[in-house]
């Protein structure tokens, strides 16, 4: 009896050993695949915030090279006007100076409304260098649209030159990003 007696205490400490076994080996399991699931969700949030931050970057690299563009079409447009107002009064000295001087405004209006435009997006360009040559380029557009409207020479080679190179490091931004972007094709 004494031995019978000790019988049933190893079977059900076994059948406790073993429940106990499966439940820590459960608990084990399931913090291992809780760890494997917050490490996927944070490299998720890390990928999110990547493409996020390209997209934003894209899209404000194509907007100052388009607002960029427009400032020099302005700044042209304007110096056009300015010396089609001059040369009309110089013609006719009598005419009235507003009916010539209206397309001149406009021109004025619409390189200020540029420039300003151009100015509002520089500011969101994250890499500095090419933050730096765009706003390089807005500065110069706006020192020659002032010295249109004071009748002063304008270096348009400078400016064009300032301009191009803000384009070139637009452009080559822009390069960065997609190449950076593509998913390498493995060697087969």
């Amino acid at each position: 009896m004494a031995s019978g007696g000790w019988n049933w205490f190893w079977v059900v400490s076994s059948m406790l050993l073993g429940q106990a076994t499966v439940l820590a080996s459960g608990i084990f399991n399931n913090r291992s695949q809780f760890r494997r699931e917050a490490l996927a969700r944070r490299a998720d949030r890390h990928k999110v915030i990547a493409e996020r931050r390209e997209m934003f970057e894209l899209t404000h690299l194509v907007e100052v090279n388009a607002l960029l563009r427009n400032a020099m079409a302005a700044l042209l447009a304007f110096n056009s006007a300015r010396t089609l107002y001059r040369s009309r009064r110089q013609a006719d000295p009598s005419a009235l100076p507003e009916s010539f001087r209206q397309p001149m405004t406009d021109a004025s209006d619409a390189s200020d409304a540029a420039l300003d435009a151009l100015r509002s997006q520089i500011g969101f360009i994250l890499a500095d260098n090419v933050r730096a040559l765009a706003s390089a380029a807005e500065e110069a557009i706006t020192l020659a649209v002032s010295a249109v409207s004071l009748d002063e020479p304008v270096d348009f080679t400078m400016v064009s030159k300032k301009a191009n190179t803000a384009y070139e490091a637009l452009a080559a931004r822009l390069r960065d990003i997609y190449a950076t972007a593509e998913p390498t094709a493995a060697p087969g």
